[in-house]
């Protein structure tokens, strides 16, 4: 066989193993980082909702200060009305009481604006309170899953990824950026060796003979023509899938199979 073909070969079992280890560990990785930008993400929520309730008190409190203040003009104006001598002071005071009661009017609408937006943030904080001590309470289960997963593969993912490194070192640069190309498109699969039907004819004796029937590539299952089929036997260059684009080779351990016997795909 070709000898960058061999190394790929190789380097594609190495990755095979490492994609095992990556589906032991199932979506765990993913629900960790999910749920570490969620408690991010409250945290934040929560921490502008409280800030927002501080300023709500304080300016409920400013607002209940004016009100008080408002009013005892407004007595006072009021009482002043009955010593005016003059149309002219008359209407000045006048002119006053009114704007204190807008002004009364006014900041006890904005009160009962605050003090609804205050009801709605008590809600918004207690009910994102709880998720935040739900979401707690599941990455630590989560994470001390996928730590105690992480201890159960870290020295078969090192031991593959030291192997990897020394493969890479003998494989030149093209054939190992095609093989990215390929593998990043094929789901980490970018070398598939090619599998031969064999047909079962049982003669008028009972004898049971296996004749060679089509090649087929064992990634998209597609048809191998014959030619092709045999410059791939022959190891001598690098032949690809015209349907998947992987690269093909002969593995001699798991090549033939029988057309009765199930596939499973």
């Amino acid at each position: 066989m070709l000898t960058e073909l061999s190394r790929l070969v190789i380097l594609q079992k190495i990755d095979l193993r490492l994609l095992e280890i990556k589906h032991k560990k199932g979506d765990l990785p993913q629900t960790v980082d999910a749920l570490q930008h969620a408690l991010q993400k409250l945290d934040t929520e929560l921490t502008m909702d409280t800030k927002r309730q501080k300023e709500i008190t304080l300016e409920m409190t400013r607002l209940d200060n004016q009100i008080t203040d408002d009013k005892q003009r407004l007595t006072k104006f009021q009482d002043q009305l009955y010593l005016v001598t003059s149309n002219k002071e008359y209407d000045a005071l006048t002119s006053e009481i009114d704007q204190m009661k807008q002004n009364i009017d006014k900041a006890e609408y904005t009160i009962l604006t605050l003090s609804d937006e205050a009801g709605k943030l008590k809600e918004s904080i207690k009910s994102k309170t709880l998720s935040h001590q739900e979401k707690s309470k599941e990455l630590e289960i989560q994470a001390a899953e996928l730590e105690k997963m992480n201890q159960y593969t870290k020295e078969a993912q090192e031991k593959a990824m030291a192997e990897r490194e020394n493969v890479l070192e003998m494989i030149p640069l093209r054939y190992i950026r095609e093989y990215d190309r390929v593998a990043n498109a094929k789901e980490g699969v970018a070398i598939v060796s090619i599998h031969q039907m064999f047909e079962e004819k049982v003669d008028k004796k009972g004898n049971v003979e296996y004749i060679p029937g089509q090649v087929f590539c064992s990634g998209c299952h597609k048809i191998v023509p014959p030619q092709k089929a045999v410059e791939i036997r022959s190891g001598n260059q690098i032949i690809r899938c015209e349907f998947c684009g992987r690269m093909l080779y002969q593995d001699k351990s798991g090549e033939n199979r029988t057309s009765n016997e199930e596939e499973i795909f």
